[in-house]
C-alpha cells in the first residue's frame, strides 16, 4: 500500500484516533498534579505530549468525517508530535537513573509510546495541501514560546534539576531542527505521490 493510502483507510485512521485519545488521557493524568498546582495562564505550555496527541486525534477525526483539514494546524501538530516524542525518548534514555529509579516499567512503556508518537508526525504532514513559508514563522514563534515557558517560567515536566541547562539547550535546538524537517518532509510529500 502506498503511504497516502493510509489516509483512505478509515478503520486504520479511527484506530489511530482512539490510540491518540487514550494517550492524551494518560498524558493529562501524568501532568495532572502539575496542572492543578499551576496558574491556568500556563496550562497551554505544560502538557506538551498530550497536547499534540490531542491535536493529532482532532486533525484526523475532522479529516475522517469531513475530508477537510487546516494546513497550519497540520504543520504545527506534526512538529509537536515529532519534537516532543523525540524529546521524551532522548531525555528519558539519557537520564535513566532519574526516571527508571521512579518506575522502570512505566518509563520503558513511555519510551515506546513516544517513539510511535514521533513517527506519527507524517500523518498530519500528508494532509497539507498548500505549504506556505509563513508556517515556519508561526511555528518558530509558537515553539520558542513554549521552550521559553518551559525553562524560564518552569512549565517543563519533571527533569533532573542538575541537568536542566543541558536539557534546555537540547530542547531549544530541537525547535528549528524539527521545523526544518517538517517543512522539507511536507514539501516532499506535496511534490510526490508516495
Amino acid at each position: 500500500m502506498k503511504l497516502r493510502g493510509i489516509l483512505e483507510n478509515t478503520p486504520l485512521l479511527v484506530a489511530i484516533i482512539i490510540i491518540n485519545v487514550a494517550g492524551t488521557l494518560i498524558g493529562f493524568y501524568y501532568y495532572w498534579d502539575q496542572l492543578v498546582s499551576s496558574s491556568p495562564v500556563y496550562w497551554i505550555f505544560i502538557p506538551d505530549c498530550p497536547l499534540y496527541t490531542m491535536l493529532a486525534a482532532a486533525v484526523l477525526a475532522v479529516y475522517v468525517s469531513t475530508r477537510r483539514s487546516s494546513d497550519i494546524v497540520n504543520f504545527i501538530t506534526a512538529i509537536g508530535l515529532a519534537k516532543y516524542g523525540t524529546w521524551t525518548v532522548f531525555v528519558v534514555l539519557a537520564f535513566t537513573t532519574f526516571y527508571f529509579s521512579v518506575d522502570s516499567s512505566f518509563y520503558s512503556v513511555l519510551v515506546l509510546l513516544h517513539v510511535a508518537m514521533a513517527a506519527e508526525f507524517i500523518l498530519p504532514l500528508m494532509l497539507i495541501r498548500q505549504l506556505k513559508p509563513r508556517f515556519i514563522t508561526v511555528a518558530l514563534i509558537w515553539f520558542f514560546a513554549n521552550d521559553f515557558a518551559d525553562y524560564f517560567l518552569g512549565t517543563h515536566p519533571p527533569i533532573p534539576a542538575s541537568d536542566i541547562t543541558q536539557i534546555a539547550i537540547f530542547t531549544f535546538l530541537l525547535t528549528p531542527v524539527f521545523i526544518i524537517v517538517a517543512y522539507a518532509a511536507a514539501r516532499f510529500l506535496n511534490n510526490s505521490n508516495t
